[in-house]
Parts: C-alpha cells; structure tokens; sequence
C-alpha cells in the first residue's frame, strides 16, 4: 500500500511539455508565523549571510557569457540522455 502523500499542481509552460525538467523541494523554516524567527540570534544570522552574499556581487567577469555556461553545464550532465 502507497504512503498517503501530498499533492501539488503544477503549471508550466506549454514549450516544456515533452522536455525534462527538474523540481527541487526543500523546507523553509517558519514560514508559516515569520515573526517566530525575529529574535536577535535569528536576525545576527540573516544579517550574516546576506553579507556573506553581497561578497559575489559583481564577482564575474563583465564577459561572462551564462548562457554558453549553462549549455556546457548540461551537455555535461544530461547530454547522454538524449
């Protein structure tokens, strides 16, 4: 017998019907009451990381082509699918 799981619907678009595609699901804390996590320890760690994030702001080359990166990244990966 199959565990009694939840649902989610999905709408995607029309031009990923036949591609393969990939869905990440994870679990944010306290998502459901955030005035939970405002105690000071919580903010000193949000403050934090968004100070460890603003470190690569601007970290690329101006030529840095995404799009050529992400190509080479999935022919890689997924390119013995196919």
């Amino acid at each position: 017998m199959k565990p009694n799981l939840p649902r989610i619907n999905l709408s995607i678009p029309t031009e990923y019907v036949g591609e393969e595609i990939e869905i990440i699901v994870f679990p944010i804390k306290n998502t459901v009451n955030p005035q939970k996590n405002n105690d000071a320890e919580s903010l000193a760690r949000r403050q934090l990381a968004f100070e460890r994030f603003m470190k690569y702001r601007g970290s690329l080359p101006a030529d840095f082509d995404y799009k050529k990166e992400l190509r080479e990244y999935r022919d890689e990966r997924y390119g013995y699918i196919n």
